[in-house]
């Protein structure tokens, strides 16, 4: 039922009138700190009913200037457009925007980028120290539960994660379908206002606040979200220990019937973290020729609907 409910989400918020309310949303919330005439880099596809569509949009109406990657989504094309066109801003999901700001200290390129935005699932606080420090730069989060048009909230100046209230109503539920008592963590339950009957569960684990926030908004907060929810907690938490080494660029780990299956590309000379033992390991160096990032969206997919 988890899939039918994020399908009929999916095909609300791609509605017109939908997709122009998201735009607009986007917009005030892209003001915080993109000036006219900023060059922005979007590592999403440049497709309509998605968020780098409706980042293109709301990026325009900032009067900024929308640059994408194209068919090229090398590790090193995305260096080397982020460093020639000299962009004030990148969007992008985390773990890209994450391995650019590896490949940029590898590759001892500065980039001019002071603000970067990370969109899809929820950015965690080992990615926004990573980015940060990689990249010098203010990180920024929006919430996308699915990486569509399902624009959902946005961080405020204080680091904190608002929900769209005028758009979508969260409950907390336990594993039962229960509502839990505010400040209890549990399940994200996402519906439209319009019809709060549907129930899409983000596979994410968090608490809400209600209470205003420092910056003066009074929409409710996600807190200490957990991404992690219904993925097989070892893999994630390997995931995570992975990623988080300089020497590391990208990894990939799934579960087979011979047991744990890991690929990483790593920097070579570079000194690496203790391996598990695997079934298959596979340990390459980066090729700049050739590598681009690993496709994270499969890991996504089964977070989201493990429920069925």
């Amino acid at each position: 039922m988890n899939e039918i409910a994020y399908q009929r989400l999916t095909h609300m918020a791609s509605e017109p009138e939908a997709m122009e309310k998201a735009v607009a949303y986007l917009e005030s919330n892209l003001r915080q700190f993109l000036k006219k005439r900023d060059k922005v880099l979007i590592c999403f596809p440049d497709e309509p009913a998605s968020v780098g569509g409706l980042m293109k949009r709301a990026v325009l109406r900032c009067e900024a200037e929308p640059q994408f990657l194209g068919t090229d989504q090398r590790w090193l094309t995305l260096l080397r457009t982020a460093f020639v066109s000299r962009c004030d801003a990148i969007i992008g999901p985390p773990l890209t925007i994450l391995g650019l700001a590896k490949v940029a200290k590898h590759m001892s390129t500065p980039l001019f980028a002071r603000n970067i935005l990370v969109a899809g699932y929820p950015i965690k606080e080992w990615m926004v120290n990573g980015i940060e420090r990689g990249l010098d730069c203010r990180a920024w989060g929006c919430y996308d539960p699915g990486s569509s048009a399902m624009i959902a909230g946005f961080t405020c100046n204080q680091c904190c994660l608002h929900l769209r209230d005028d758009r979508y109503k969260v409950r907390i539920l336990d594993d039962a379908g229960r509502e839990l008592p505010r400040g209890e963590t549990g399940r994200v339950v996402l519906s439209p206002i319009c019809d709060v009957d549907i129930r899409f569960d983000t596979g994410d684990l968090a608490w809400l606040e209600e209470a205003p926030c420092k910056c003066g908004s009074a929409a409710p907060r996600l807190m200490d979200i957990d991404t992690n929810n219904g993925i097989d907690p070892r893999l994630s938490k390997l995931g995570e220990d992975l990623h988080y080494w300089g020497s590391i660029l990208d990894c990939k780990l799934s579960n087979t019937g011979c047991g744990l299956e890991l690929e990483l590309v790593v920097f070579p000379g570079e000194k690496l973290p203790k391996l598990p033992n695997c079934a298959k390991l596979v340990v390459r160096a980066w090729n700049p020729e050739t590598d681009a990032p690993f496709p994270h969206g499969f890991a996504l997919k089964k977070r989201l609907f493990s429920q069925d």
